[in-house]
């Protein structure tokens, strides 16, 4: 999920937060780590990856890199949980935020395939008990949820009492249902401008994608993610719902700006929800996804295209297609994925057709990092 906090008014209002993260940090259970160690390249892109983490400072990371004429290299460097000093391993899952909503976007477009639902179809039709609720809602279209051009207000980088409710009390957040969100923080709240005007981010979208996939096939957001996508796949630790999740690479933020990193493990828990922004999952298992979807193994070519198509706004500009981003490279050219951040965790998956070459990022820390290397590591020579 893509998250602006204004942190030095949490950090004058956080008193909680303290609290809340005194309770006893978990030892994850140790897993068998792959290794790459075979690599023709694995010394060089290991010492790529250790700067990495060296030169942002970050608790740990791992790197998937997949170019056209190299088999596939992951790498691991740092720190999953701090406290336990447990090493990252390139198994580790971390949270991927909101890599969420590429899965959801390629769940509505199986859905669209099957005839089940269209993309003009109106979210007041699809979801009957928004109306009077959510602001024109009879002329809001899926293209508009999936696309970000909804105008529907997002409470998770507009409202301070959203973002202060959830510092201050992560685990009343948690427990809050899709639903509850909707009511305290969405519902009546006046649109930013007329579906499909501009393009504007908000988490919001995902959320009701969500519950339009519960509602049509009649089953949990997992379980239609398990059957449309992980089995189909093999993917084995890719989840969105909520569990026990110790395993998961802890988060990590320079909170108070004062070079000292907090745990914020309970603020990710609570605020990376469910479809818009919930996903756990692994480097391995991001890069089966991706292949798979830029591969034509999950959508038709027709619907890839229109995923990565950018919605043509009124105003302004977008470069986000239905549930795809793009990362802009002068020497890679255009890259197709997502982005995922949380208080604690980024993660990056994209795929760049001109160099057939893909990278996945994973972290657990949350405040951002330079990035400029990968496009050193993956052009080809």
């Amino acid at each position: 999920m893509k998250t602006t906090y204004f942190w030095t008014a949490m950090a004058a209002v956080c008193i909680s937060l303290s609290a809340c993260e005194q309770d006893l940090i978990p030892q994850p259970n140790l897993t068998p780590t792959d290794t790459y160690t075979n690599h023709p390249n694995h010394v060089r892109y290991q010492q790529y990856l250790d700067d990495y983490v060296q030169f942002n400072r970050l608790p740990g990371a791992v790197l998937l890199l997949k170019k056209s004429n190299e088999s596939v290299w992951a790498g691991a460097a740092g720190f999953s949980n701090l406290e336990h000093q447990t090493p990252v391993k390139t198994t580790t899952p971390f949270r991927a935020g909101s890599i969420s909503k590429t899965f959801v976007a390629t769940l509505i477009m199986l859905l669209k395939e099957q005839g089940k639902l269209g993309l003009d179809d109106k979210l007041v039709d699809l979801l009957p008990k928004v109306k009077g609720k959510i602001p024109q809602s009879d002329q809001i279209s899926l293209r508009h949820l999936l696309s970000h051009t909804s105008g529907i207000f997002d409470p998770v980088n507009e409202d301070t009492y959203y973002q202060l409710n959830m510092v201050n009390n992560p685990a009343q957040r948690a427990s809050m249902s899709a639903d509850d969100i909707l009511q305290r923080y969405v519902y009546g709240r006046a649109l930013a401008f007329n579906p499909g005007e501009r393009y504007s981010y908000s988490n919001t979208n995902y959320l009701l994608l969500g519950q339009i996939i519960e509602k049509t096939e009649g089953k949990t957001l997992q379980t239609v993610l398990d059957e449309r996508i992980n089995q189909p796949l093999g993917l084995k630790s890719t989840y969105i719902d909520k569990r026990v999740d110790n395993n998961v690479a802890r988060g990590y933020a320079d909170f108070y700006a004062n070079n000292q990193l907090m745990d914020v493990t309970a603020l990710d828990r609570a605020d990376g929800d469910g479809a818009y922004g919930g996903l756990v999952s692994t480097a391995t298992d991001l890069f089966r996804f991706s292949e798979a979807l830029f591969g034509g193994k999950l959508v038709s070519a027709a619907t890839l295209k229109e995923m990565m198509t950018p919605f043509p706004v009124r105003q302004g500009e977008s470069i986000y297609g239905l549930g795809i981003d793009q990362w802009p490279s002068t020497v890679l050219g255009t890259g197709y994925g997502h982005n995922g951040s949380l208080i604690g965790a980024e993660a990056n998956v994209f795929y760049f057709p001109d160099q057939q070459a893909t990278f996945v990022i994973l972290t657990n820390y949350g405040s951002g990092s330079r990035k400029d290397f990968l496009e050193e590591v993956l052009v080809n020579r």
